[in-house]
């Protein structure tokens, strides 16, 4: 029997693999060991040797051991969805800004230090919006709309050692995301209870894709060889849409079951 280990993730997938041995494991309490060139992982619970990785390590500052981890999934060669090589493409948020704008996309545009001492360097008409490293789910965020406030902000984030970008804020209407997952494409137009996208989301509708933006979506997945990205855009009053970012392990919540099957039958099918 074919062994598919979970990283992390919901508790639900194991009900989309029966007829496979199913084991779900926290990276965080986890080690990895490539021994003659197998794939070993060990935790409190026993040892896994997979025959697939499902990553859903999703939504959490991206640590060195993580990064460690794929590429030990790599050299192994146990295949991995989304694979070790591309999920290392888009392991920070800079590389993942990069991909974007290489490929032509309508990127948020973001000035950007090395380190929080050159805040003053960056600063830009307000409101803004300044983001510490390579955080997700909301965290590490501010809204700045006043002198006040920026100084404020500065002297707290001084202590923090990592790179910061500072964006011009969008006043948008609704936060959309564009799913991709094989050659299937779904859209979701969501709003959120605050002024961060995609956090604390109230309301969503799964709407019509737009045949542009499949286009961009499917452009974007060919280019890092995904089997499932999303990529999450602002739309304003007036209707132009800006990219915030892509993901590379996006949650399915409110999207139909179909995106949960086409996923389940990738890793089934590696």
């Amino acid at each position: 029997m074919k062994t598919i280990l979970i990283i992390n993730g919901e508790k639900y997938w194991q009900d989309y693999f029966a007829g496979y041995e199913v084991v779900q494991k926290k990276i965080q309490t986890s080690e990895f060991i490539v021994k003659d060139s197998s794939l070993y992982v060990i935790d409190a619970d026993g040892v896994c040797k997979p025959d697939i990785v499902f990553w859903r390590l999703g939504a959490v500052n991206p640590e060195a051991k993580h990064r460690n981890v794929l590429e030990l999934i790599e050299y192994s060669g146990v295949p991995c969805v989304n694979s070790a090589s591309t999920l290392l493409k888009g392991y920070d948020r800079l590389s993942m800004l990069n991909t974007l704008k290489k490929l032509g996309l309508p990127v948020i545009e973001f000035n950007v230090a090395t380190t929080t001492i050159q805040l003053k360097n960056l600063e830009m008409t307000f409101p803004f919006v300044v983001k510490v490293g390579n955080h997700h789910g909301g965290y590490g965020k501010s809204l700045v709309s006043t002198e006040e406030q920026w100084e404020e902000l500065k002297d707290l984030l001084f202590i923090h050692q990592d790179y910061v970008t500072v964006e011009k804020f969008i006043d948008y209407q609704c936060d959309i995301r564009y799913l991709a997952i094989d050659d299937r494409v779904w859209a979701m137009k969501r709003r959120g209870k605050y002024w961060k996208a995609n956090s604390m989301t109230q309301e969503y509708q799964i709407i019509e894709p737009e045949d542009e933006w499949i286009q961009k979506i499917k452009l974007l997945q060919q280019h890092i060889n995904a089997d499932i990205v999303a990529i999450d855009l602002l739309e304003t009053k007036s209707g132009e849409k800006i990219i915030l970012e892509y993901n590379d392990i996006p949650g399915l919540s409110g999207f139909p079951e179909d995106t949960k099957l086409e996923l389940s039958h990738i890793v089934k099918s590696k």
